[in-house]
């Protein structure tokens, strides 16, 4: 596999924001492993205006370094298997190149890049239950969706359906 290769400046320009969210991803023993909170921003980018993931960065006081993450394969072999696993993950909205393994000053980083998702496919969620585990991005931060805001997606989400049914069966 071949890796992306970007100049330091691209991610020193970056910060935590409505659309961007980094994550150290080291696990206990420093060789990388997928942090929990990361599927709460994967769900909070689809249900929102989408964004990207950063695993392999480490927030400091006053910004970000580049850690890297030792051996990223087994990391991205997990996250094809948890993306499809709809007892963690209620939709997969990722495709193969919205995935990548970044190399940025000798080390390797993995960028997912969620889109947002039409309103007919809300709320995106972790786990079974869209009530427990739907997230929207509000500023830096993912934020648990009400009860409310989730009928509210559910509701917007069978309009939408209909609606493009109905254009379908329409002459």
């Amino acid at each position: 596999m071949s890796f992306q290769s970007f100049a330091l400046d691209d991610i020193e320009r970056l910060q935590e924001s409505a659309q961007v969210e980094f994550k150290l991803a080291q696990g206990r023993d420093g060789q990388g492993q997928l942090p929990e909170g990361m599927w709460e921003s994967y769900s909070a980018f689809a249900n929102t205006i989408g964004g990207e993931i950063i695993l392999g960065v480490k927030e400091n006081g006053s910004g970000f370094s580049i850690e890297g993450i030792h051996n990223p394969m087994p990391m991205l072999s997990e996250i094809w298997e948890i993306l499809n696993d709809r007892s963690r993950i209620s939709r997969n909205v990722l495709a193969p190149t919205d995935v990548q393994i970044i190399e940025i000053v000798g080390k390797r980083v993995i960028r997912l890049r969620v889109p947002a998702v039409p309103l007919s496919e809300r709320p995106v969620y972790i786990g079974s239950d869209p009530y427990s585990g739907s997230y929207f991005r509000v500023g830096d931060a993912d934020m648990r969706a009400s009860r409310r805001q989730v009928k509210i997606m559910l509701r917007r989400a069978e309009a939408e359906r209909l609606a493009a049914n109905k254009q379908i069966l329409s002459p």
